[in-house]
């Protein structure tokens, strides 16, 4: 489960995107996505070091601290897994998530 997670993001992630029209039932608008990528790229940086980026090493406790960033944020892994497939296929929206989690984070292209 951990690694599908991880995938989606990873996969995600190579997507890019912004349009805030209306959006499908289920799919978290831009400033959620915002926010949960935030949270989620901080906790998957923080066990990328703690385990010196070995995956399998992972404890449950890893995944549970992800349902407490859904729990924070009143969203559930089911609308993160739609607004992923949302997003993936609609890449002009996602880059411009992706741009303001760059700049919300303090990442500055070079």
């Amino acid at each position: 489960m951990k690694k599908i997670l991880l995938l989606l993001l990873f996969t995600a992630s190579l997507f890019c995107g912004c349009h805030r029209a209306s959006l499908p039932e289920g799919v978290l608008n831009h400033d959620q996505m915002v926010d949960f990528l935030c949270e989620a790229y901080r906790l998957e940086a923080f066990y990328a070091v703690e385990t010196r980026y070995n995956y399998d090493t992972l404890s449950p406790e890893w995944l549970r601290a992800y349902d407490d960033i859904l729990q924070s944020q009143g969203i559930t892994r089911a609308q993160v897994d739609t607004s992923l497939t949302y997003y993936a296929r609609h890449p002009e929206q996602y880059s411009a998530i992706q741009q303001d989690v760059l700049a919300r984070m303090g990442v500055t292209a070079s």
